[in-house]
């Protein structure tokens, strides 16, 4: 249990927290004029706790991850073992960068899909290319898991 945070670093990042935001409130009452005080302190607050939460959002996760139940299994978990055959495991990154970046399905993944159709004997553009979700995520999984069944379907 030696990695797991201890209550007294989780005080001490509590009182690191509280010194910052004073320390930047007492620098925006020095140097910032009066009209604009409020906003400042408001906006380095903000800066501040975010830059908190990031830490909080890691050491709750630290604490939350799954053990495993003996001793010895710790970190062989199913998604922790490497893949027996490396090329699954190139696929299985591929399928997760794209559905992450639609700039990387775009540029890497589907020319290589349109090969692929290509190399089986049929058209490219027989195949409808996923639609890309909203803030620059690729495809879905689901609809990345029907592109290629419909690349495995007999033709």
């Amino acid at each position: 249990m030696a990695s797991e945070p201890s209550r007294g670093a989780a005080l001490l990042a509590t009182l690191g927290t509280v010194l910052a935001l004073g320390a930047a409130v007492l620098a925006t009452e020095l140097f910032v004029a009066s009209p604009y005080r409020q906003t400042a302190i408001r906006l380095l607050s903000v800066f501040v706790l975010l830059v908190a939460l990031a830490r909080v959002r890691a050491i709750v996760a630290a604490a939350v991850e799954r053990r495993a139940a003996w001793g010895d299994e710790v970190g062989q978990g199913w998604l922790d073992r490497p893949p027996a055959d490396p090329r699954f495991q190139r696929f299985h990154d591929e399928i997760r960068f794209s559905v992450r970046s639609h700039s990387y399905f775009e540029h890497l993944v589907w020319p290589r899909l349109a090969a692929l159709a290509r190399a089986r004997g049929g058209s490219p553009a027989a195949f409808e290319k996923p639609a890309a979700r909203r803030f620059g995520l690729g495809p879905s999984v689901a609809a990345l898991g029907r592109l290629i069944a419909s690349l495995e379907a007999p033709r």
